[in-house]
């Protein structure tokens, strides 16, 4: 049996679920919620095939998500941000065969599913048998020329990084005190890293958890300090304003006992400062999609050690756990990761996953120093020439260049700098672009600085 449904069917009246509008799953819901929406799916010829889905974090959202896992079919997941210009892109370069939405973002003929109006059909549970190698998963990066740049994540690699994850929480990796008691948060949008280490990993241990629609520092700290969360997991920019938000309405966190959080790093007395207002709860984890999240964690004591003045540990992402296989170091300084959630497309013949990151051991701990590609991290990867692609078609434009440039708030921000064509007006031509931008994609994309420059710099 799928071993989510049996946790789901273990859990019995017990409720998994709940978001901010007071509605709750129990785990028999749940699994029932999910074999009708599977069902309905199947009914329209969906199994095996792949599924379109864009949703905001919703219980929807995770139905729909483990819907698509009972089928044994791909989902094709688009951030909730997205423009529907760059989601309808997407969705034609992985030729999807269906697209499954809420009602925020529904319309050109996408299958409804949302809290309020469900999907639903003959009860279908979980294929019996989906091959290791199937893609479960298909991470869209980057549209360019049509073509889809994506990590296509298989069920064989899902259940490596459930097992790595599960094994890290109850194993004490995540932080000690794990117990019966545990409640997962998910604040980050469930297609991102929350779902690979918190948001599927609880309900396989039949676990509860909170789902908000989207961070907000103060309903966050709220809902922190209501003393039902112990998990939870953010990219470094929520973990800055959750800290801000701390500072201003001075408190402590509730139950939580471990805040996990990745994507982009911390300037490091930046990182002393946010490990002093909150406490003795945070956990960064370091991982790639193509090969493992996480492949390496900087614990609670190293975060203390930070706080109390220890800066040898502040640039580092962590030590390698044994839960996510082997790391090393090639001699082009390159990391490189072999372990069952190393995606086969990404490997070589001896299954070594090469992850673009330069880095180095020290200690035992990992220190990254930068990447043999352009890819921009801000706590989402951004890829500059998809960006560069769409701003070179405006009129106007003579020549862009597209690059992460240092952030405070974010670790990189994404700067476009922009050499207009001759006779061209820079402010109107900063403001049609921007308007450009966001009509085509999620915010996360869309540069936080215009420079005009008569040169390009180099990148």
């Amino acid at each position: 049996m799928n071993a989510t449904r049996a946790a789901l069917l273990a859990a019995e009246d017990r409720v998994l679920l709940r978001d901010e509008a007071g509605r709750t799953r129990t785990g028999e819901e749940l699994a029932g919620r999910v074999d009708r929406l599977a069902g309905a799916l199947a009914g329209r010829g969906l199994a095996g095939g792949r599924i379109g889905l864009w949703h905001t974090n919703a219980i929807a959202a995770v139905e729909a998500s483990l819907a698509v896992e009972w089928l044994g079919a791909t989902r094709v997941p688009v951030d909730p941000g997205a423009a529907p210009a760059e989601a309808a892109a997407i969705w034609t370069a992985a030729d999807a065969d269906a697209v499954l939405a809420d009602r925020e973002h529904a319309g050109g003929g996408a299958l409804v599913h949302d809290d309020d109006e469900p999907l639903t059909g003959p009860p279908a549970p979980p294929v019996p048998e989906v091959p290791a190698d199937r893609t479960l998963l298909l991470y869209p990066r980057a549209v360019r020329g049509g073509e889809l740049m994506a990590v296509p994540i298989s069920y064989g690699n899902w259940e490596a990084t459930m097992s790595a994850n599960t094994a890290l929480y109850r194993g004490g990796g995540y932080g000690p005190g794990f117990g019966p008691d545990e409640c997962f948060l998910t604040v980050q949008q469930l297609m991102h890293g929350t779902g690979l280490v918190g948001t599927f990993p609880f309900l396989r241990m039949g676990l509860p958890q909170v789902i908000v629609r989207r961070f907000d520092a103060d309903a966050v700290l709220d809902l922190l300090r209501s003393g039902t969360v112990t998990s939870t997991m953010m990219v470094t920019g929520m973990v800055t304003r959750l800290a801000a938000a701390v500072r201003r309405r001075p408190g402590g966190l509730g139950s939580l006992r471990r805040l996990l959080y990745g994507g982009a790093p911390l300037p490091p007395e930046e990182l002393r400062d946010v490990a002093l207002v909150l406490g003795d709860v945070l956990v960064q984890i370091y991982g790639r999609l193509e090969g493992g999240w996480p492949l390496t964690v900087l614990d609670q004591a190293d975060h203390r050690a930070v706080a109390e003045g220890d800066m040898s540990r502040a640039g580092s992402c962590g030590r390698p756990v044994a839960e996510a296989g082997e790391l090393r170091i090639a001699p082009s300084g390159e990391v490189r990761v072999r372990s069952p959630m190393v995606v086969a497309e990404y490997a070589d013949a001896d299954g070594w996953c090469s992850l673009g990151d330069l880095g180095r051991l020290e200690d035992g701990h990992l220190h990254l120093r930068g990447r043999l590609d352009r890819m921009i991290n801000t706590g989402y990867h951004v890829y500059p020439q998809e960006i560069e692609d769409a701003v070179r078609r405006i009129p106007g434009v003579a020549g862009v260049l597209v690059r992460g440039e240092p952030d405070g708030r974010h670790g990189e921000a994404v700067v476009a700098h922009i050499v207009p064509s001759g006779g061209t007006s820079p402010g109107p031509l900063v403001a049609r672009i921007e308007a450009e931008l966001r009509s085509r994609f999620a915010r996360y994309k869309v540069p936080r600085r215009f420079l005009i420059t008569d040169d390009l710099p180099e990148d």
